[in-house]
């Protein structure tokens, strides 16, 4: 059994930034990672909004961010889910599927989010044959072939003008009357070609072994109309991985977002939360700032123990 003072659930942005102010500050920290450190920011195709860096690719940027928290002396415990939390006394015990058990007088939750799944007729059939929730992973697949990119929202534009340089036609398909991404977006989405398609409804997607296309209903007139795509990428928001915070019996919100105050302080004594399982305004720098006050709540907590 390890004993330290600060254990850190996630390794995106959000965690490596409380990592980074937590051990500045002395505390025994390190962190756990279900997947891989640096989280869906390396997904991210072009960072363009991050103070400092010229434009930048989310697994560039994700990079320098490991590297530093490393060079600092902090563990990532990588491909290291911690599957079980409870509180106990002052101590918080944490059990990883690995079957280690980790001591920590503080927890923060950083695990962030997923994509949510598409629920349309077709999707399970099609997920792997042609549906995909990465353009950046599977993009390359699609090589002059034409592909639908579902959501139009920043990641939604983002992808798809990353998959106009790749497939030979690209749809962009959005439920509301209009695209709800940055002005900028559209206007490079009109430059680069990309076919945009609002007020649209996705109701199935078809194909024998792999996809062959998708029907969507236009709203509000209902009538149907179908394209023909051997890809889709779906970015139509995304869901907290909250099953840590459930077992902690921390307080979450009616979408499941875990609640916070301005100090990141969750409902329950000793477990702060950071980055896109806040559920506020879910962006790369957002999730760093919180990061940094998590990582100071935390030392507060330590130091007020102590006494």
């Amino acid at each position: 059994m390890k004993e330290i003072e600060v254990a850190i659930i996630g390794a995106g942005p959000a965690g490596i930034t409380a990592a980074i102010y937590a051990k500045r500050k002395g505390l025994n920290v390190e962190i756990f990672e279900a997947q891989i450190a640096g989280g869906t920011l390396n997904e991210a195709v072009l960072i363009e909004n991050y103070p400092g860096f010229e434009p930048i690719s989310g697994a560039k940027l994700a990079e320098k961010m490991i590297s530093q928290v490393k060079k600092i002396g902090v563990k990532i415990n990588e491909s290291e889910m911690v599957v079980s939390a409870k509180k106990n006394s002052e101590w918080f015990e944490l059990i990883t599927d690995s079957n280690k058990t980790i001591k920590a007088k503080a927890v923060i939750l950083a695990s962030g989010a997923h994509r949510r799944r598409l629920k349309v007729a077709g999707t399970e059939k099609f997920e792997g044959k042609g549906i995909s929730y990465c353009a950046t992973c599977d993009g390359p697949l699609f090589e002059g072939k034409d592909v639908a990119i579902i959501g139009g929202g920043n990641s939604g534009a983002v992808n798809a003008l990353y998959m106009k340089n790749i497939a030979r036609t690209v749809y962009l398909i959005e439920y509301m009357p209009k695209l709800v991404c940055e002005t900028a977006y559209i206007e490079q989405l009109k430059e680069k070609g990309v076919k945009i398609i609002t007020s649209a409804e996705v109701v199935e997607f078809f194909g024998k072994d792999s996809l062959e296309g998708l029907k969507y209903k236009e709203h509000p007139s209902g009538e149907e109309k179908t394209i023909y795509v051997q890809g889709v990428f779906a970015y139509i928001g995304i869901e907290p991985h909250n099953e840590i915070a459930k077992m902690l019996g921390c307080e979450l919100d009616e979408k499941g977002y875990v609640k916070v105050d301005l100090k990141m302080k969750t409902s329950l004594p000793g477990v702060f939360a950071a980055g896109d399982i806040t559920g506020v305004f879910q962006q790369l720098i957002v999730a760093c700032g919180q990061g940094a006050i998590a990582a100071e709540s935390a030392y507060r907590h330590l130091q007020n123990m102590a006494k």
